[in-house]
């Protein structure tokens, strides 16, 4: 489980493999571009998330 902060707002998110996500639970697949994208990311690292329509930063605030 992954609190980020993106565009000033927080948002927290658990990574699960492809067959657990459901999104409206906050459950992020780790192949998503968001979840992929943060895989390995370090407390206080600012990540970059690609998606086909738009590109984003976001900084891992905890990681439980």
């Amino acid at each position: 489980t992954v609190r980020i902060e993106m565009d000033g707002e927080t948002d927290e998110f658990t990574i699960v493999g492809r067959m657990e996500a459901d999104p409206s639970q906050k459950r992020i697949s780790n192949e998503s571009p968001v979840g992929a994208a943060l895989l390995g990311a370090k407390i206080g690292e600012v990540v970059e998330v690609t998606t086909p329509i738009v590109r984003y930063k976001c900084k891992v605030l905890e990681i439980k």
